[in-house]
């Protein structure tokens, strides 16, 4: 009776730090962007966890498709964002520039390597931007 009493308890104990834990890591989650593709048909938001580690989670329709690898538990600014192609596809996951991960929402299937790098933006120009640029245009 008392092998069962404690680990009743032990059980117990395990379970709140378990719940702090988790009320402590998931409560430093902040929505970093949501934005959706030209044609208004797909929508992506990404979600920031900052706790031990900080990660990222990548939602497209609803739909959760990735997950990051842990970044060092800073507060910095990881420049992150989110960009669609120019086809309004394809949105791609990038952090300081580096593009992470990318995620065709018309065939529901992240793309590989290659696939990511090969990815087109809307080019500068078809903005049509009136200002004018730091470097002269270039």
């Amino acid at each position: 009776m008392r092998i069962s009493t404690l680990v009743k308890i032990v059980s117990g104990l395990l379970l709140l730090i378990a719940g702090v834990f988790a009320v402590f890591y998931f409560s430093h989650v902040k929505t970093v962007q949501t934005k959706s593709n030209t044609a208004g048909t797909h929508r992506a938001k990404l979600l920031r966890y900052s706790g031990i580690d900080v990660n990222f989670r990548l939602l497209v329709d609803g739909k959760d498709v990735y997950w990051s690898p842990d970044f060092a538990p800073v507060d910095d600014d990881f420049r992150e964002q989110l960009v669609w192609d120019r086809t309004g596809r394809v949105v791609v996951f990038e952090v300081a520039g580096q593009r992470l991960f990318a995620y065709d929402a018309e065939q529901k299937r992240p793309l590989g390597d290659p696939e990511i790098l090969a990815v087109e933006y809307i080019p500068f120009a078809e903005f049509h931007y009136e200002g004018r640029l730091p470097n002269g245009g270039k």
